[in-house]
């Protein structure tokens, strides 16, 4: 392929009236799918210029992914935000990225009804986008609390694409069953890669794992499953009820590390499934991936991906095995750069890259995490910057001191709690702080539990010491 989105004439043409893309009552076959992504395309080619920024804020799963589609095929860098931002978090990012257009529901609706003269569905772009042209730009967190812009080419993306056909044997008949939000970077992901090789792909933006499972059980045809450890955890806990399900051919988890009692458990509800753990960041694509027949060993995130080079420490001396280090990868995958936001742990030498990952490579090549640069908590698959949250709660005026921190977990990997302390006493302090933070943070960047301290301990510089601040926490997340 040369573009993503490429293939969709092909079939269109070799399979119309086949379902492309469903989300709960919705179903689009491969031409109508082709029709309102040239639509749209066109639109967008008259109404900004090649390699122009197009915001989607969009709340409907199914036209993001044919507006993404849109602006791939038309040469222009399809910009995902979430509608589910605080008003200022969108403000800060649309200043800081300029874009050429910002399309929500509405003006998508419009831009897909407008054909007038459009030829859609006929002969493909006029222009098309090549290899090296920039297509994608996402976002992950940012320690400032402005969210990173990191933006992805054609290349990078189909590149990985190819890695996931080798690497985990797709079915050309599976279903792609997506049980979460497009604004996360798997989901989004498996979706377009699933629609670029010809597979049907079904949405399903709000996680309810009894609703996935009636999907998965009452599939007709093999079903492919991309979800975070967290969800395949709940995944597994509402099948006790309703048993297994032998339709799931392969499950795909990524966001956070896999513990092997919930693989076990998700083993006996996909009985037939394959299961596969990869390891990576929005920046790399894949790094690592765990197989099923590789015997991986305890703690280990699996082996390097195929075509994907890891050095630990230093990528032109790297350390042997046994020893830690920051992480450095080189391949193909590789994300271009940030429009917006900025990351210190994230560095660029000679054609490498570390997002700041510390880890070990054993004699058999075997990767095993073993900490961060930075105080980012990796919670649910979201990755959150402690001090985005500390900012906010600085500035309501009962709060003296905040400290964020991601305490262990045994579903989310790490849960997010804060400790306070206060100007005054303050009765409501604790349900007031928490409809604060959920007034001005993401949803997935709410605390799970606010502790409250007459008094912070302080390191001999006069900071919070964070480290005799997470020893007072009980580990179950309650008082004491």
């Amino acid at each position: 392929m040369a573009f993503v989105g490429d293939g969709l004439d092909r079939f269109a043409r070799d399979n119309p009236d086949g379902t492309a893309l469903s989300c709960g009552a919705v179903r689009i076959t491969w031409s109508e799918l082709l029709f309102s992504v040239d639509a749209v395309a066109q639109r967008l080619s008259r109404l900004t210029q090649p390699g122009g920024r197009v915001v989607l804020n969009l709340q409907d799963p199914a036209s993001l992914v044919r507006g993404f589609f849109a602006c791939a095929r038309a040469g222009r860098v399809a910009v995902v935000t979430d509608p589910g931002w605080p008003a200022a978090t969108t403000g800060d990012v649309l200043a800081a990225i300029t874009p050429d257009l910002v399309v929500d529901d509405t003006a998508y609706a419009e831009l897909e009804a407008i054909t007038g003269s459009i030829d859609a569905g006929q002969s493909g772009p006029q222009d098309p986008p090549v290899y090296s042209d920039l297509f994608y730009a996402g976002f992950t967190s940012g320690s400032s609390g402005t969210p990173k812009g990191y933006v992805r080419s054609h290349g990078s993306w189909l590149e990985s694409f190819k890695l996931s056909t080798r690497a985990f044997g797709m079915a050309g008949s599976a279903r792609i069953v997506l049980p979460g939000r497009l604004t996360h970077s798997l989901h989004l992901y498996g979706a377009v890669c699933g629609l670029a090789s010809g597979q049907e792909v079904v949405l399903m933006p709000r996680f309810d794992p009894r609703t996935v499972l009636a999907e998965l059980g009452g599939a007709k045809s093999e079903a492919a499953l991309y979800a975070t450890p967290t969800q395949l955890h709940f995944l597994a806990e509402a099948a006790r009820r309703t048993g297994p399900i032998n339709a799931v051919r392969q499950v795909l988890a990524s966001g956070a590390k896999w513990s092997d009692a919930d693989r076990r458990a998700l083993a006996a509800v996909f009985p037939q499934a394959r299961l596969y753990e990869f390891y990576g960041a929005s920046e790399t694509s894949f790094i690592t991936i765990a197989a099923p027949d590789d015997r991986v060993p305890a703690g280990s995130v699996g082996r390097a991906a195929e075509g994907v080079e890891i050095a630990i420490a230093d990528p032109h001396r790297p350390a042997p095995p046994g020893h830690s280090g920051l992480i450095w990868v080189r391949s193909k995958l590789l994300f271009s750069r940030y429009i917006c936001g900025a990351s210190p742990t994230t560095r660029w030498r000679d054609g490498w890259l570390s997002v700041g990952d510390h880890g070990r490579l054993d004699a058999d090549g075997f990767l095993y995490l073993t900490g961060r640069e930075n105080r980012m908590i990796v919670t649910s698959g979201l990755n959150v910057y402690p001090e985005e949250i500390e900012a906010v709660l600085a500035d309501h005026p009962a709060v003296a001191v905040a400290v964020a921190a991601g305490l262990p977990d045994p579903v989310r990997g790490e849960r997010l709690e804060v400790v306070v302390q206060l100007t005054e006493p303050w009765d409501a302090a604790g349900t007031e702080l928490m409809r604060y933070c959920r007034d001005r943070l993401a949803a997935g960047k709410w605390p799970r539990k606010i502790h409250f301290r007459d008094s912070l301990p302080l390191t001999a510089g006069g900071k919070p010491d964070i480290q005799k601040i997470l020893a007072d926490l009980p580990a179950d997340g309650e008082e004491a």
